[in-house]
């Protein structure tokens, strides 16, 4: 919860090596992204992944999908994440769900 703290107060403005991206797919190498990674350090060096907007580019960020980083490699694709992205954006009020702590 702190990192995510962290997010709201600062956005893009968080210390170097606490936001990460954009992230490139595994799978499409050549896609263009818009996903970052939230970099959390622990027993499970967790990586929710997480875009800017998409509603509101400026104002929100939007978790996307979870993911665990081992040896350097995402258990997750930034393609994936970049797939939920796009719906929200096709349904922005079926696919979104306001965290109550940052309203």
């Amino acid at each position: 919860m702190q990192k995510m703290d962290m997010l709201a107060q600062n956005g893009m403005d968080l210390h170097p090596g606490l936001l990460a991206g954009p992230i490139a797919s595994k799978r499409k190498p050549k896609m263009q992204s818009n996903i970052y990674k939230l970099i959390i350090h622990g027993q499970r060096m967790l990586r929710p992944m997480l875009c800017r907007g998409p509603i509101d580019m400026d104002g929100e960020f939007t978790m996307l999908l979870g993911a665990v980083e081992k040896g350097g490699v995402l258990d997750a694709d930034a393609e994936d994440a970049q797939n939920r992205r796009q719906e929200i954006i096709d349904d922005p009020q079926g696919k979104r769900r306001l965290n109550g702590r940052y309203r």
